[in-house]
C-alpha cells in the first residue's frame, strides 16, 4: 500500500511541475551572474552519510563566493553534525510529508533564494521545495523523474566516481571547488566536554586505548559478522588493553549490546541515545575505528579519527575512505557471482564473510601501528 501511495504522490507532483513549469520555465544555467548571486539553498535531506559527503561541497562554495548566503535543508536527525558548519548560515528541517511540507514550502518562497541546489534529496519533496524556493535557477540530478524542472543536471557518467566528487560536480557546475576533499564536522566545545565527562563516568578516567567498532547499520547485508567483531575486539583488547566504544543506532542496539557482552574489556554502547554530536566528540577521542559501511564510518573520517572500512556490497571507490591519509579499508570484489548485487535480498553476505580477522590485525599492524600506534587521539590527524 505505501508503495501505491508513493507512487500516486510522485506522480501527482510531476503533473503539478509540469504545469508549474508550462508557466514559469527554469531559467538556463547560463543565464546565472554569480556577481549577483546573494541568498542560495542547499537540499541534502537524507542520509549521515549523504550529508557528510556533501561537506567539501558547501566549502567549495563558501572559498569561491564567500559573499553568498548559503542556507541548507536537512534531515532533522543529523542537522546538529552541520549546525557549526562556518559556511552556512540557516538550517532548515525537513518536516516530512504533508501539512508541515506544504508550510515549508511556502516559508521558502519568502526567503528570495537565487539560486537552489540539490546535492542529494529524494523526490518528489526535494524538488518541490527546491521549485517552490522561487529560485530562478535550480540544479538538480540528471537521474531524478523531475529533471524537467532543473536549469541544470548532473548525471553519475561513472559508478565508480566517489560520493564526494559527485557533491563537487554540483557546484562545479557554478565555477566552484576547493583543494581538499576532507569531509567536516566543526564540534563546539559543549559537545567535547560532554564527551569527556561520559567517558569519565563510565571507564573512571579518559581510556589511554579507546577502540571505536560498529558492528550495525541500516542495512544487514552491509554487516560483518558479529563473531568476527568479537574476535577482533577480544585480540585486540589483549593486545592493547582496550576500552570498547561500540557505536550503534537504537535498532541495532541488541547487536552491539551482545558483542559488548563479548568482549574482554569495558565497553560504552550508544545505542542511539546520544545526541550525534556527542557520538561525533566521542569518536573523536578513539585511537582507532573499524566499522562496516555505514554513517558512524564516514562519521570517523569526518572527526580524523584512523578508520578502517569492512566493505562489502559497495565499491570502495565510491564510498570508501577518500584522500585522507586516517582512512583505508578491506574489499574482497569477484567473491560472489550474482550482478547486479542482491543487496537486501543477499543471504549471506559472502562478501563480508571473507573478510577474516587475521587480514583485518595484518593491516592495522602493517597500516595503522607505524603512523598513530604510538601517539594518543589527536596523533596526526588534523
Amino acid at each position: 500500500m505505501l508503495g501505491v501511495w508513493h507512487r500516486l504522490w510522485r506522480e501527482g507532483a510531476k503533473a503539478y511541475l509540469k504545469g508549474q513549469v508550462r508557466r514559469r520555465p527554469p531559467r538556463p544555467l547560463t543565464g546565472l551572474d554569480p556577481a549577483r548571486v546573494r541568498r542560495v539553498l542547499l537540499l541534502n535531506a537524507t542520509g549521515l552519510g549523504d550529508l557528510l559527503f556533501s561537506t567539501p561541497a558547501f566549502r567549495a562554495l563558501q572559498e569561491t563566493y564567500p559573499h553568498w548566503h548559503l542556507d541548507l535543508l536537512a534531515h532533522p536527525r543529523f542537522a546538529d553534525l552541520v549546525r557549526h558548519h562556518p559556511a552556512l548560515n540557516r538550517l532548515w528541517l525537513y518536516p516530512g510529508r504533508g501539512w508541515r511540507l506544504y508550510r515549508l514550502a511556502r516559508e521558502l518562497g519568502h526567503q528570495g533564494y537565487d539560486l537552489a541546489v540539490i546535492l542529494h534529496g529524494n523526490d518528489p519533496e526535494a524538488t518541490l521545495l527546491a521549485w517552490a524556493s522561487g529560485a530562478p535557477f535550480l540544479i538538480g540530478s540528471a537521474h531524478s523523474p523531475l529533471a524537467f524542472a532543473y536549469s541544470a543536471t548532473v548525471a553519475k557518467d561513472d559508478p565508480h566516481r566517489h560520493a564526494i566528487e559527485h557533491r563537487l560536480n554540483f557546484v562545479r557546475l557554478l565555477g566552484a571547488d576547493t583543494p581538499s576533499r576532507r569531509m567536516e564536522v566543526y564540534l563546539p566545545p559543549e559537545a567535547e566536554g560532554e564527551a569527556a565527562g561520559l567517558l569519565k563516568a563510565h571507564f573512571g578516567c579518559r581510556p589511554d586505548f579507546l577502540l571505536a567498532l560498529h558492528p550495525g547499520g541500516s542495512d544487514r547485508y552491509k554487516w560483518w559478522p558479529r563473531e568476527n567483531f568479537a574476535d577482533l575486539g577480544a585480540r585486540l583488547g589483549r593486545r592493547y588493553g582496550a576500552a570498547f566504544l561500540i557505536l550503534s543506532g537504537a535498532a541495532d542496539r541488541p547487536l552491539a549490546q551482545a558483542l559488548a557482552a563479548e568482549l574482554p574489556g569495558p565497553s560504552l554502547v550508544t545505542g542511539g541515545r546520544l545526541p550525534l554530536l556527542t557520538v561525533a566528540a566521542l569518536l573523536r577521542q578513539a585511537r582507532l575505528f573499524i566499522g562496516n559501511d555505514s554513517g558512524p564510518l564516514h562519521l570517523a573520517l569526518a572527526v580524523g579519527v584512523p578508520a578502517i572500512a569492512l566493505i562489502g556490497a559497495d565499491h570502495p571507490a565510491r564510498i570508501g575512505p577518500y584522500q585522507v591519509p586516517w582512512g583505508t579499508f578491506i574489499h574482497h570484489p569477484g567473491i560472489c557471482q550474482e550482478n547486479p548485487c542482491l543487496r537486501r535480498r543477499c543471504p549471506d553476505n559472502r562478501c563480508l564473510r571473507a573478510i577474516g580477522t587475521d587480514e583485518v590485525l595484518a593491516l592495522i599492524s602493517r597500516w595503522w601501528e607505524p603512523t598513530w600506534g604510538r601517539g594518543g587521539p589527536q596523533a596526526e590527524r588534523g
